[in-house]
């Protein structure tokens, strides 16, 4: 599998969980696809993922977010509708919803591109 190309995504909403595959997939990107962090982190293809898309819904029954995001594939983009208590953190985008145009694509982009080989 091409680590470069690998994106995973969190999402607990299955509609918009689908629409994000299908715009990165439509980019040419492989997506692994899960509705918890819990099944994310431990997804046998989430280590070679080249950035984790992320969902802040799926974020609310879990471990304070600092240490979810710890845990998943670097750089992560947080999808968020709302103000969050959010720490800043090293290799975090945050992204507001709605997505209008192609904002995530051209993020997943950058940070492949920008990404140590």
């Amino acid at each position: 599998m091409d680590a470069t190309n690998l994106v995973l995504i969190v999402a607990p909403d299955r509609g918009f969980r689908r629409s994000l595959e299908f715009a990165l997939e439509a980019e040419g990107f492989m997506v692994d696809s899960h509705a918890s962090v819990s099944t994310a982190v431990e997804s046998p293809r989430a280590p070679v993922a080249v950035c984790s898309v992320v969902d802040e819904d799926a974020l609310r029954d879990w471990a304070p977010e600092p240490l979810t995001l710890d845990r998943l594939a670097k750089p992560v983009i947080l999808l968020v509708d709302r103000s969050l208590p959010i720490t800043e953190q090293a290799g975090v985008t945050i992204l507001m919803k709605p997505l209008l145009g192609g904002v995530l694509t051209d993020s997943v982009h950058a940070l492949v591109a920008t990404a140590p080989n």
